[in-house]
């Protein structure tokens, strides 16, 4: 039985897990309640967001995420610079019960690109 793995198989199969949405379905699922989840660390925040995002690095997310979201049934996108860490986070909030998780398969930049609104500097930072 295998016991290690890359972070690339890593990433692969909680992409696998949990699914991915492309940009077109992330602004979709936005403008119907989703919340979305930025889980890219301080310094990218800072530099922009998408509007009304709530931000949990990833590396704080298993210890923040019941504080900021309740209703383990809300449809939860996860968002990050590149897809890698949004499918560990979003196959990690499945892990904790929250059902409706799902991760972006674009990044950050992708998304201000498909029209999302962009904030800048530490307006609603949650972490």
């Amino acid at each position: 039985m295998r016991t290690t793995y890359s972070a690339k198989e890593l990433v692969t199969a909680a992409k696998g897990d949990v699914g991915t949405l492309d940009p077109a379905d992330v602004a979709s699922a936005r403008s119907q309640g989703a919340v979305l989840v930025d889980v890219r660390e301080p310094g990218e925040w800072e530099q922009g967001h998408i509007a009304e995002a709530i931000h949990i690095p990833r590396g704080t997310l298993e210890f923040n995420i019941d504080d900021a979201i309740k209703d383990k049934d809300v449809r939860i996108v996860t968002y990050c610079a590149a897809g890698s860490r949004a499918a560990l986070a979003a196959a990690t909030l499945k892990q904790m019960g929250y059902a409706g998780a799902i991760a972006s398969e674009a990044g950050f930049d992708d998304l201000a690109k498909q029209g999302l609104p962009v904030e800048k500097g530490d307006l609603t930072n949650n972490d």
